[in-house]
């Protein structure tokens, strides 16, 4: 072989060098950063009606597990609370990796699983006190609770009259959400003066509102889909999804 075919094959072996080397250079992750969210975040969350809201998170990871909070602005569902989640770094060889280097270019890459459980008592009414029955009442008069303060259902009653007077309400709707026992007031029926308290279960059971946040990206940005229940609110449906797009401040 000539001397000028050494230097061909030589050049062409360089080339190829660094053929390889360009490649490995346009990765798209970050060579030596581990995948890690701590901090704050901030971006949209989006229900399954296409209605966009503001929402910003504060992010403690500790590599093996994620607590922190979230809030959403306007959005009745749920508008934030505490949750608890675990980080997986995407491993070597995947997306964002070169194959030919023993590198792993995405190593700031990777996923996370968010769980906002909310656990409240349900503050049902199981019964009535009259504490006076009134006068004059021909019919049953329209019972009506007083609503629960913090929020839940209005429970519901219908009144048993004898001799003029209200001597029982049978609980029809126990509601949810009282932390105190609620006035009961009383309207027509021709009589006046009944007043009577509600009596909450003391045995109440527990309801959950739970969200799950499934996101993926980088240790400066993450993208993903919520999914939600709502064990809490009527007015909420219990496919409620939506996504969600945040970036780290």
């Amino acid at each position: 072989m000539t001397g000028v075919q050494k230097a061909m094959v030589l050049g062409g072996v360089l080339a190829s060098l660094l053929g390889v080397h360009g490649c490995s250079s346009s990765s798209s992750g970050v060579f030596g950063q581990s995948f890690n969210v701590m901090g704050h975040w901030s971006g949209t969350v989006t229900d399954n009606h296409g209605v966009a809201r503001a929402v910003t998170l504060t992010l403690v990871d500790s590599g093996s597990e994620v607590v922190g909070t979230v809030n959403i602005v306007g959005y009745s569902c749920f508008s934030g609370g505490n949750f608890t989640g675990i980080p997986t770094p995407f491993p070597a060889n995947t997306s964002g990796d070169n194959p030919l280097t023993a590198d792993q270019e995405n190593s700031n890459q990777g996923g996370i699983t968010l769980t906002l459980e909310d656990v409240t008592s349900s503050g049902g009414v199981v019964a009535v006190t009259i504490v006076s029955g009134g006068t004059g009442y021909v019919e049953p008069p329209v019972v009506e609770f007083a609503p629960p303060p913090g929020g839940g259902r209005t429970a519901a009653g219908v009144a048993v009259i004898a001799a003029g007077a209200v001597t029982e309400v049978v609980i029809t709707d126990p509601g949810s959400g009282y932390a105190i026992p609620p006035l009961v007031s009383f309207s027509g029926g021709e009589g006046s003066d009944a007043i009577a308290t509600g009596v909450l279960d003391t045995e109440t059971t527990t309801v959950y509102d739970v969200v799950t946040f499934n996101m993926v990206g980088s240790s400066s940005k993450l993208s993903g889909s919520w999914t939600g229940a709502w064990g809490s609110s009527s007015d909420c449906p219990v496919g409620s999804s939506g996504t969600i797009s945040i970036s780290r401040l």
